[in-house]
């Protein structure tokens, strides 16, 4: 029989008995298969659109799904919240972040699934630009008497009423151009769109630069988390602006967007984005990469599918462009039971010392707010003409609990990744210089890394990691009477 262990140099026929009490190496740079977008929680014509736009782009759907949310939410924050149980109100905008690799087809993906915000943009823009017109024709008007006004003055009295006049007349209300949704801007620049809009506005974005913004990556390494915190929970925000401080009540940012894993990585490194709970409002997804896995002669997709979902979510989006004050949505009795119900099932996982989602505590906590803007994001969507005037029902709530255990697996691999940061790198490079031994000592692996461990304390932190993951073990030394070295040896198994 041929020795299993040839192509690991340094091992013999000999050692091959010592492997039998070895397990298996967990490795570092994976992690276990993680759910598929749930696409059949949406409605047949946003269903239809996502699986058809994943075949076409040769992209996972939690992709186009991630961005479905997204752009019911463009169509609903700010303008719609659900009433879950006594004053507890959730607003129906949501922060979602997708991590996909360059070159895997986010772009096209995009323009796909958010035409319907640009082209509804367009139409309310083209709706009120004859108003604008009008006003900004009575404001010059205004302004001209108010001049003359001041030229004819002949006392001080005359003087002032026409400065009122002019005052009056800077100041009339001109209605603004509609702003849904903005793609590569500064946090400020945001917050400035966002009040002139009403208290509402989207970030879509299929780089993900506004969130390499907002964790300070540009500036000078300070988060700008302001708009993000507020803008989430719909906190008061105030700001400063044209010489004037202005208040939004309920301000209302939505969040689409992808980002690189490797940002993943970067956030770790940025305590301020997990002391403040800007993380815990994201609903991170983790597909699967499928570069070099894609059918490249795909199936389109299909004209009828993709004019239903654009005239649908435009109505829908359009529908609810004049609300001021949000529609109140309500749960019916057996959607606030099941609520409760999925409440009670992640109270227990929350526990220090024995729930499951210790680690994600503060991104877990949110969840049940987080399944109940889902709930009501998919009622509309079903609802897309009367769904202010009706109840979100049991079977919907269901749908969105499926939702929100997607997230809560993807949300593990997300921070995990986070969590990782800057172990994953020390214990690759320790199994690199590892290589081909089949032991060493504590010494020689210090004297061999000393460039990248300066003390022997991190090492020990990267060595103990390596042990826990099966990829070595420490060996009993006999005595000689002097002090034993601690020796490693190096599972056989590779990795």
């Amino acid at each position: 029989m041929s020795n299993p262990f040839d192509h690991v140099p340094g091992f013999t026929a000999e050692d091959v008995a010592s492997t039998d009490d070895w397990e298996d190496p967990v490795p570092f740079d994976t992690r276990a298969e993680l759910p598929a977008f749930p696409t059949d929680v949406f409605p047949g014509y946003i269903a239809e659109m996502v699986r058809g736009v994943a075949e076409e782009v040769q992209v996972p759907e939690d992709l186009p799904g991630g961005l479905a949310l997204a752009v019911l939410a463009t169509a609903a924050g700010g303008r719609a919240e659900v009433a879950v149980r006594g004053q507890w109100r959730e607003p129906l905008n949501l922060m979602v972040a997708i991590a996909m690799p360059p070159g895997s087809g986010k772009s096209p993906a995009f323009r796909s699934m958010l035409d319907p915000v640009f082209t509804a943009e367009k139409v309310l823009k083209e709706a009120i630009e004859e108003k604008i017109k009008e006003v900004e024709k009575q404001q010059r008007k205004a302004m001209a008497r108010a001049e003359a006004s001041r030229k004819r003055a002949k006392n001080p009295e005359e003087v002032e009423t026409a400065a009122d006049a002019a005052r009056m007349a800077e100041e009339m209300d001109v209605p603004v151009l509609p702003r849904l949704s903005a793609d590569d801007i500064t946090p400020e620049t945001a917050t400035s769109l966002l009040v002139e809009q009403g208290g509402r506005l989207a970030i879509l974005s299929a780089e993900g630069t506004f969130f390499e913004v907002i964790m300070g990556r540009y500036t000078s390494g300070h988060p700008n988390l302001e708009l993000v915190l507020k803008g989430h929970a719909g906190d008061r925000l105030v700001v400063d602006r044209r010489g004037r401080k202005e208040f939004v009540e309920r301000p209302a940012l939505t969040m689409g967007i992808c980002l690189q894993p490797q940002l993943l990585r970067d956030i770790a490194a940025k305590r301020q984005m997990h002391g403040r709970g800007a993380l815990a409002r994201v609903l991170f997804a983790v597909p699967p990469d499928m570069v070099g896995w894609r059918n490249l002669t795909p199936n389109l997709l299909d004209q009828v599918v993709l004019d239903r979902y654009r005239d649908t979510v435009m109505g829908l989006i359009i529908g609810l462009s004049d609300w001021t004050d949000p529609a109140v949505v309500t749960l019916t009795p057996g959607a606030l039971k099941l609520h409760t119900e999925w409440r009670e099932e992640l109270e227990p996982r929350l526990r220090r010392g024995s729930g499951d989602l210790e680690n994600l505590q503060e991104w877990a906590a949110k969840l049940p707010g987080h399944t109940a803007r889902l709930a009501g994001l998919l009622h509309l969507a079903e609802n897309p003409t009367r769904g202010a005037q009706t109840s979100i029902s049991e079977d919907t709530m269901g749908r969105a609990v499926e939702l929100a255990r997607y997230y809560i697996e993807h949300a593990m691999a997300a921070f995990g990744v986070m969590r990782a940061h800057p172990l994953l790198e020390d214990a690759q490079a320790v199994l690199k210089w590892i290589g081909e031994r089949k032991d060493f000592t504590q010494r020689e692996a210090h004297r061999g890394m000393h460039r990248r461990f300066k003390a022997a304390g991190d090492l020990m932190t990267i060595l103990a990691l390596l042990e826990q993951n099966g990829y070595t073990r420490r060996t009993i030394e006999p005595s000689t009477g002097g002090r034993k070295p601690t020796r490693y040896e190096v599972n056989p198994k590779g990795w």
